[in-house]
């Protein structure tokens, strides 16, 4: 019972400092009634550094009236854009892009090694690489679209030690990145080989 009534005195305590809050003044815009001060009069013979005022208090007519639509909107973060999954099935031939329209750049990243990229998206150029690739004297011996990679013999004009390279696909927000990967381990081949194959790639494409 004891404890009963402790809760009961609490609840009614609680109840008048929430009901209290309404009787206090409401004082948050209270800056806006500050009046300009009239400037520091400097005696002659004196001068002060930086007469400008630093922080003025503007006359009434010219303060800014806080209107309900002004209140600050959070901005929203921008949507990610969904890049088109490699176990897509294969285009559709009515929505094929004009390949005259498809940019094609034979480039180097920031560390000088050989690259591609094409402004399409990946369902159309894989079709279109294959393609390429069918003109070329290279050979695919096995392709994996779902991982975006033709797996190629070289011919031995083209200075790889190993005869086998990946002809590696990847989606990035620029387009499709294609590189020249060693047959294991996933590392790049030497930026003269991989610089011949894709060369001869890309005269194709």
């Amino acid at each position: 019972m004891w404890a009963d009534q402790v809760k009961r005195i609490l609840i009614v305590f609680l109840a008048l400092i929430c009901a209290s809050c309404g009787w206090l003044p409401n004082r948050t815009l209270d800056y806006r009634k500050a009046e300009p001060q009239a400037a520091l009069v400097v005696p002659a013979g004196m001068a002060i550094n930086g007469e400008q005022p630093l922080y003025p208090v503007p006359q009434a007519d010219q303060r800014l009236a806080f209107e309900p639509e002004d209140e600050f909107q959070v901005p929203q973060p921008p949507k990610l854009a969904v890049a088109r999954r490699a176990d897509e099935s294969a285009p559709d031939e009515s929505e094929r892009p004009d390949p005259t329209k498809t940019r094609v750049v034979l480039a180097r990243d920031g560390s000088g090694y050989p690259m591609i990229m094409m402004s399409t998206s990946y369902a159309w150029a894989w079709e279109y690489v294959g393609q390429a690739l069918a003109e070329t004297d290279l050979r695919i011996d096995d392709r994996d679209r779902q991982s975006g990679v033709f797996y190629l013999t070289v011919p031995r004009g083209y200075g790889l030690d190993d005869k086998t390279a990946q002809l590696k696909l990847s989606q990035t927000v620029n387009g499709i990145q294609i590189t020249v990967l060693e047959p294991k381990g996933g590392a790049l081949v030497a930026k003269g080989p991989g610089q011949d194959i894709l060369q001869a790639l890309y005269d194709q494409l």
